[in-house]
């Protein structure tokens, strides 16, 4: 055949004689005969094949396995390490491997389809958010220039509501001092009014020409008391006027 499918070495089994070699005894190392299942009839055949290979932990422990034991390693990842020292890779499936981009690049394409447009969407609702950032900042502005002009106008009228509170609370320590000087007024009025009727009883009764001279001197004195008393009576009374035309005044 003119295919190049490679070569094929045939052995009788009589004619193998395969040699057990020495394998390290540790955990980290293993046969790989011993892993192997077959018919015990070819055991030759499978020793001649895999009877100086050693699977290793890794291949730190294939590399020193080899050179310790002369012994063929592989790692439990395919790496392989030959008794000359050559390092191999492990098992790799070109086709697999391209079934798996394509299906890799299928599924990225999709997913940044689908980030791109979210990108978008949000790159949208950012530039709506900047442009509500800009009106409310524009907002803000104007609120703050009024609060500043309310307060250059409130700072003026509280001086002013302080000084009319203060003028306020002076009238009413007036009204109150007048007040109580309407009531002085008014008991000094009645107690006026009682002598005056007193002396004018006193002098609607019939005189008698037994009065002595002392008695015609208090009667004249009482008389001048009398109109004394009357004319004190029309100040009073005008003076009440007053202060009650001011409280008036003050409550209106």
């Amino acid at each position: 055949m003119k295919e190049k499918t490679g070569r094929v070495t045939f052995m009788p089994l009589n004619r193998l004689k395969p040699k057990i070699p020495v394998f390290p005894q540790t955990e980290e190392t293993q046969p790989l005969i011993d892993q192997l299942a077959f018919d015990p009839k070819y055991a030759k055949a499978f020793r001649q094949v895999f009877g100086k290979t050693c699977v290793c932990k890794d291949l730190v422990v294939a590399a020193k396995c080899a050179r310790s034991h002369d012994l063929n390693t592989i790692t439990i990842e395919g790496d392989k390490v030959d008794r000359k020292g050559a390092l191999t890779g492990g098992y790799h499936d070109i086709r697999r491997s391209r079934i798996d981009g394509i299906n890799a690049y299928m599924s990225w394409s999709v997913k940044l389809e689908e980030e791109t447009k979210k990108s978008h969407e949000v790159k949208g609702r950012i530039g709506q958010l900047e442009q509500e950032i800009t009106r409310l900042s524009g907002k803000l502005q104007v609120a703050t220039t009024q609060r500043m002009q309310l307060q250059d106008v409130r700072e003026p009228l509280g001086k002013e509501l302080l000084a009319l509170k203060r003028e306020w609370e002076a009238a009413a320590d007036r009204r109150n001092r007048l007040e109580k000087e309407v009531a002085d007024l008014s008991g000094e009025l009645r107690s006026l009014a009682t002598r005056v009727g007193s002396y004018q009883q006193e002098l609607a009764s019939p005189m008698t020409d037994r009065l002595s001279s002392e008695e015609r001197t208090l009667l004249k004195e009482l008389s001048s008391q009398v109109d004394q008393s009357k004319r004190t009576l029309i100040e009073l009374s005008r003076r009440a006027s007053e202060v009650r035309l001011v409280l008036f005044a003050l409550r209106g």
